[in-house]
């Protein structure tokens, strides 16, 4: 689960920048209502958000705190698996629109 959690904050991070670059330049659209709201309102704060979110990942790891019933588990697989496709759908439109 600690390797999920890792993998899971630096992919966050990663695709934090991507997606500001992509909206910033009018590549891509957020799909998330709400991150997209966050974005239109105040780009810095979406930015800061999805630190904010990689921190608390990272908070979890360094207190050695990270959950491992099989829920949380099940989550974070579904998560993980999630995220990395959108991560390489963003990166895929740039490259192609770049």
């Amino acid at each position: 689960m600690v390797l999920l959690f890792h993998y899971l904050s630096i992919l966050n991070i990663f695709d934090a920048f991507i997606t500001y670059f992509g909206l910033e330049n009018s590549y891509i659209q957020e799909m998330n209502p709400l991150m997209n709201r966050i974005y239109e309102a105040d780009p810095a704060l979406f930015i800061i958000l999805k630190l904010a979110f990689s921190l608390c990942l990272y908070l979890f790891i360094f207190l050695k705190k990270v959950p491992s019933s099989s829920l949380i588990k099940g989550l974070t697989v579904f998560a993980t698996s999630f995220y990395t496709l959108i991560f390489f759908l963003h990166c895929y439109w740039l490259i192609v629109l770049i």
